[in-house]
């Protein structure tokens, strides 16, 4: 009873976070605010992610110059972590929320700097990719989780896994060591070798680990990756892809 008390705990503070950032205070996105974030990406961004936001900066290579993941292409790169369907721009909260957290074992977590900073950068960052000028990114609906989870709900998750052919990235017990993985299938958009998550490790988990973060994976996958939006398929019946979720969260609390 305490680890579903604390997954649904986990997953109601993740919320609340999220808001937060919803309700950031965004200065306009003018020539002023885009100066200013300029300014900010010299000095903590440009070494990883170049001058033009190509993902080509100097430390970049220190990263992973033979695989994947590599810095992020601003550019015309695809975006991992969104909220957004697959192949879709990602709404600036999406932005303001990977600058805020970073990326466990990839980008720094950006919180040192005050809200306006943070979306100072993120003003400049979308001046690299002409396509934020069109349309306006409608982000898919995030429910919120339906409660704690139940023995017979994370067994269904289990047989929801299995159904989807997680294992054969993921392995048989979330590992990272699946099929596909030990043979070397797995490539990203670049061609560059990439390993799927260790899902008994919550730091493994880049897109966030609280039970919301994980629906969202789910739902939009990770563009640019072999990690598929399964909204077309598992999307249908939200309580499998719940169930799925809490399967997940169970094998890294069970491994502590």
């Amino acid at each position: 009873m305490r680890i579903r008390i604390l997954i649904v705990i986990g997953a109601g503070l993740a919320m609340l976070s999220i808001a937060s950032f919803a309700n950031a205070v965004k200065p306009e996105d003018n020539q002023a605010t885009r100066e200013k974030g300029k300014q900010i990406y010299d000095r903590a961004c440009i070494l990883c992610h170049g001058a033009d936001g190509k993902g080509d900066g100097p430390a970049g290579w220190f990263i992973g110059r033979y695989e994947s993941p590599r810095p992020r292409d601003f550019a015309g790169g695809s975006y991992k972590f969104r909220s957004t369907p697959s192949g879709e721009l990602p709404m600036d909260q999406d932005l303001f929320r990977t600058v805020t957290q970073g990326i466990p074992g990839n980008m720094p977590p950006y919180s040192g700097l005050s809200e306006e900073e943070r979306w100072q950068v993120i003003a400049y960052i979308k001046s690299f990719n002409k396509a934020f000028k069109g349309g306006k990114p409608v982000a898919l609906l995030l429910p919120n989780p339906p409660g704690p989870p139940s023995d017979a709900g994370i067994e269904n998750g289990r047989k929801t896994y299995i159904k989807y052919g997680c294992q054969n990235c993921h392995g048989d017990n979330g590992y990272g060591d699946g099929k596909e993985a030990l043979d070397g299938n797995l490539k990203d958009t670049y061609g560059l070798m990439i390993s799927p998550g260790d899902l008994t490790e919550r730091a493994s988990l880049k897109n966030g680990s609280s039970a919301q973060a994980l629906y969202r994976s789910i739902m939009t996958g990770l563009d640019g990756t072999p990690m598929p939006s399964y909204a077309d398929t598992i999307g249908g019946n939200d309580k499998d892809v719940w169930d799925l979720v809490y399967y997940i969260l169970s094998l890294s609390q069970e491994r502590q």
